[in-house]
Parts: structure tokens; sequence; C-alpha cells
């Protein structure tokens, strides 16, 4: 692997303004320490990559272009950036993680990470923890390393770290050694973003051949910000299988609009995001879509029975209007069922369905994606699509003691649609049940188990046990993005009382378990009903 020197860097010494120099000299020197620590010698990353360690990537390009409008709307690369040589300190206390969180909700297609850190103040844990904010999202952006990478070496650590991209700088680069970066990069899967500022590095990047490539509005030999400079070598990518990015001194609206119209399909912000007061807003307008369109939901509140024993039980709790029926399958439970008798009340509710269903009702705006979302948020959006095709789905119910295989083995043998976890089932059950899975809370759940709550991937759905007096508890979990089932015990509950704590809470679902007993083989219809009605009434314009 080719290791450039400060001597044999092919721009250093040679025009370039001191600070540009010193910062390649830095980079060179920072290189070379990092190759020589135990634990990132080049060995090392080269065995680490070999061993699949690096998170799975998404093609850049494509991720981009799937959100580009011709004429419209572009792909927006929103970059984090602390500090620049040219602007100084910006924002010194923003946190990656959370920023690229916000820009992913937002819109973006591409994040951007600085992660030089003398004179940006970036790092490499910084892409590694933006990363991991949006690895739970289902149409995440894309990672860009935005750094000066001279050697094979840094491109190693980008994927390692969790990128699907990097930036390389015709400037900074030797056509020999641009294409050798350019091609190594693609080796490791990654389609590099290619620097331009004139005709001639363009001709360079459309050489190798570059599939994509940004003009640097701003002259990394004087750091001086040509709006122009864009404009003037648009019509160099024309015609050819090429996104074109417009980079640096893009402060609104007004300057995407101009750039639509020459062609470009993406644009960089970096410096006015990282000012914004409202990151969200000033995203929506960059890209031209109207304000005030947050998270949606079906504008109701469901519901969900415990406890059914029998067939009959399942189809009058359904007809009575439950869209989640639960049965225990653990042994010492109170109507505790066998694994044949939750088959029969799976195939009862089956046959059912369809007498609740509307199949030929197409998806209404509130059940399909308006864009990027949380993990959670996807979920809840999907699994109250499901209900207005399918309904009701039966839920298996289980305790601390039944192992991940035995789970399992129930969900096929019994045909079951959820699984309700107790507390105590470890985090990883999730991943392995192939159908969605709730996680049971008490209300008197630890900041560790709420926090754990809000882990995505580990679960679809958080049921919350807490005593009717016991609100705060139930308030605070509502207050994280979780879709939240709330089962109030210990007290049967007026209409009320019921269109009370719906209307704080505001939860997903709610569990009739203290208003509906089932017992001695009956089932109480219009009670089911009648509490249904209840939570329907005080749950309109549910947030899920």
């Amino acid at each position: 692997m080719a290791t450039p020197t400060a001597a044999s860097a092919p721009t250093a010494g040679k025009g370039l303004p001191t600070i540009l120099e010193k910062i390649q000299a830095q980079r060179l020197v920072d290189i070379a320490q990092s190759k020589r620590t135990p634990g990132t010698t080049p060995t090392d990353l080269t065995t680490l990559l070999s061993l699949n360690l690096a998170p799975p990537l998404i093609p850049v390009l494509s991720r981009m272009r799937s959100s580009i409008t011709p004429g419209k709307t572009p792909a927006l690369m929103a970059e984090i950036k602390r500090a620049s040589p040219s602007k100084g300190d910006i924002a010194l206390d923003a946190n990656a993680a959370s920023q690229a969180l916000t820009y992913a909700l937002g819109g973006a297609s591409v994040i951007s990470v600085l992660t030089e850190p003398t004179w940006f103040k970036g790092s490499l844990l910084d892409m590694r923890l933006a990363r991991q904010a949006i690895d739970g999202l289902p149409n995440r952006p894309a990672i860009l390393r935005k750094e000066f990478i001279l050697d094979e070496y840094q491109i190693q650590e980008a994927r390692l770290h969790g990128a699907d991209t990097i930036l390389l700088i015709v400037a900074m680069l030797s056509p020999a050694r641009l294409s050798a970066l350019y091609h190594f990069s693609l080796s490791l899967g990654m389609e590099p973003l290619v620097e331009v500022n004139n005709a001639t590095e363009m001709s360079l990047a459309l050489s190798l051949p570059a599939k994509l490539i940004g003009v640097n509005n701003r002259n990394l030999h004087d750091f001086n910000v040509d709006m122009g400079t864009t404009t003037r070598l648009a019509d160099m990518v024309k015609g050819k299988d090429v996104t074109l990015c417009a980079l640096s001194g893009i402060m609104g609206r007004g300057d995407v609009e101009k750039y639509l119209e020459e062609g470009v399909g993406a644009v960089l912000v970096g410096e006015s995001l990282m000012r914004a007061k409202d990151t969200t807003a000033f995203i929506r307008e960059l890209l031209g879509l109207e304000q005030g369109l947050g998270r949606t939901g079906l504008g109701l509140c469901r519901v969900k029975v415990d406890g059914v024993v029998t067939p009959e039980q399942a189809v009058k709790v359904a007809e009575a209007g439950a869209e989640l029926v639960g049965v225990h399958l653990s042994f010492g439970k109170k109507n505790r069922v066998s694994v044949k008798q939750a088959s029969a009340i799976s195939l009862a509710l089956r046959k059912v369905r369809s007498r609740f269903s509307d199949t030929s009702r197409p998806p209404s705006a509130t059940t399909v994606s308006l864009g990027n979302e949380s993990w959670f948020q996807a979920q809840a959006r999907r699994l109250s699509a499901s209900l207005t095709i399918c309904s009701p789905l039966l839920v298996g119910i289980f305790d601390g003691d039944t192992t991940l295989e035995e789970i399992i083995r129930t969900v096929h043998l019994a045909q079951l649609d959820i699984v309700q976890l107790p507390p105590s089932a470890p985090l990883h059950y999730s991943s392995h049940i192939p159908v969605y899975t709730i996680r049971t809370l008490q209300g008197t759940s630890n900041t560790l188990s709420l926090s754990l709550a809000q882990t995505p991937g580990y679960h679809h759905l958080v049921l919350l046990e807490c005593e009717a007096e016991n609100s705060d508890a139930a308030k605070s979990v509502s207050e994280l993005d979780v879709p939240l089932i709330l089962s109030i015990v210990g007290e049967t509950l007026t209409a009320d009382k019921v269109q009370e704590v719906v209307e704080v809470v505001r939860p997903w679902a709610v569990c009739a378990s203290g208003n509906v007993e089932i017992d001695g083989g009956s089932v109480d219809g219009e009670l089911v009903g009648s509490f249904v009605q209840a939570v329907k009434a005080a749950g309109e314009g549910s947030p899920w």
C-alpha cells in the first residue's frame, strides 16, 4: 500500500496557501502515527475488514438519486462541521449523533461528517456515532467521510467506521494517486465523491470515470467562494452518467433553485445548517418541501384484550372491535392455553378477519411513509397499516421462563402474529423471532429499562403495566419515541377515566386487562364493546 509523505505529496510546496499545506502535512503525520499504533496498523485494518466487521453499505448513488426530482428537489448532503479554517468556530458544542439524526429525519440523503481534528474539530468517532444514530432508520442517508484523503489507509478507516462514501479532492492529488485511491475505494464498495474546482480538474474526474462529482465553489488555494464555479462546469457533465453536486456557499432555497435549473442533482450544505435555529425547517426550505409535516398516525387508539382461552371468546372479542387478542402461553398463568388451543384460536381469528378488513381500500397518507422516520415510527406505521387489512391479530404472551427456541416453535405451531416478551427476556430475542414483538415494562421501571425500551431493533412496541394512580410513569414513557401499549392494572376504569388516561398518555393501544374479565368460558361482548368505544373516542388524533 502506497504511503505518500509530505515531500512526495503531489501538491505540497507548489503554490498552495499555507493553511492547506499545513493541513496536508499534519494529516500525513496523523496517518503515520495511526499506522504505528498497535491495533490500528495497516495489517490490523486489513484483518478487521477480512472479518467483515465493517457495517453494511448502502449505494450512495442510488440513495441520492431516489431523492432527486429534476428541476424541483435535489438530494441534500447535510454536513456536520464544528469549525473550518475559513470561518473559525461554527458550532463547537454540536453533537454528531444528534445532528445526524436530525438531518436524517429532516430529509437529508447524505450526511457528511468532517473527521479532521485540528482545523475542523472532527473525528472518526463522530462519524461512527453519526452512523449508529441513523442505522435503525428504514431509509437511512449515506454517510460521507469528509476528509483530506491521501492514503488508502484512510479509506479503510472510513469503511470500518461506517462510511458509505469518501471525498477525494483532485487539487490535492496527482492523477496517478487520484486514480489509485478512486479504484481502491471502489474495491471496498464505495463510490467516491470526487471534488473539483476548475475545468482541468473536472476533466480528470471524468476520466476516472467518476459517477459522483462535486464542484467546490470555494477555491482551496485562496478560500474565496465563487457561486458561479458550479455554473461554469455544469455543461461538462451534461449527457453523462454523473450526479453533479454543488459544494460550499449555499445559503438558502434561492441558491438551490438556481443550481436545479442548471441540472445540478445535489447540494452540500454545512455552515448554514449548523447555524440554523430550526434545522428541520431549514432542510425543508432547501428542498422546497411543505413545512409542518411531522409524525402522522391513523388518528385513533387501538384495543388489546388478553386472557382469551377459546375460539368462541376470540371471535366475540373481535366482533366487539378489539384489534389485538392476547393468549397466555406460559405455565402458572391464569387463563393459560396450550399450543394446540392457541392454534385453534388463531384459526378462528383468521376465518373472521375478512369481515373486519378492507383489502380494496388503497393506503391512505397515514399508512404510508411521508419520508424518513424513526425506526419505531416505521414499525408503528407498518403494523397500523397491517391492521387495516388484517385484523384482529393474535398475540402470544410469554413469561421469563420460556426459552427462545420454545417461543419460535410456538410462533410457527400456533401461527402467532405478535409475541409479547417479559421484562426479563434478553434483548436479542427479538432479532430471532420472525414476527412483531412487544416488550413488557412495569411502571416502576428504572432509567436503564426505559433507555433500553428506546433501542431500535430489540422490539417493535412497548407494553407498560402501571397502576392508574401512577400516571407519571406512563406519561414519561409516552414522551419517548416508542409506540406504547398502556395496561392499567389493579382496577376497572370508567369511560371517563379511560378518556382521561388516553388523552394524557396518547398510547398506540390500550390493554383491557382490568376492564374485561374473561372467566368461566364467557365474554361480555357489550362490556368489551363499550371499552372499545371509550378508547376510540379518547384516542382520536393519536400521533401513532
